[in-house]
């Protein structure tokens, strides 16, 4: 389970008006609101966010209780956002296998 603070990778698996769920590398899933999106004012979240695109987002808080993780992008520094030439979408040693694994079914299963 991801931690407040911790900036990740995440593939948007649904995308409604406002809100999207974004997959995390360990299979976990969270929300992001179009609140989250920017700091300038979004009028259009299905222009920015699709399905299967992947975006660097921030933990905002965890309720490991209900499985609910909020997520920011915006809150993600500039530093963060860059990723350089050789950078990679998951972190060295972080375990992206989950998410490969369950994104297909994710989608299928959203899209149905």
């Amino acid at each position: 389970m991801p931690k407040v603070g911790d900036v990740l990778f995440s593939v948007a698996v649904k995308v409604y008006d406002r809100y999207a769920i974004m997959l995390l590398p360990e299979g976990n899933t969270g929300l992001l609101h179009i609140s989250e999106l920017s700091n300038h004012f979004v009028r259009n979240f299905t222009r920015y966010v699709q399905v299967g695109n992947i975006y660097r987002v921030k933990v905002l808080s965890v309720d490991e209780s209900k499985g609910f993780i909020r997520l920011s992008a915006k809150a993600v520094s500039q530093s963060e956002r860059h990723l350089g030439k050789t950078a990679r979408p998951w972190p060295e040693g972080a375990d992206s296998t989950a998410l490969l694994k369950e994104l297909p079914g994710w989608i299928e299963r959203e899209n149905a």
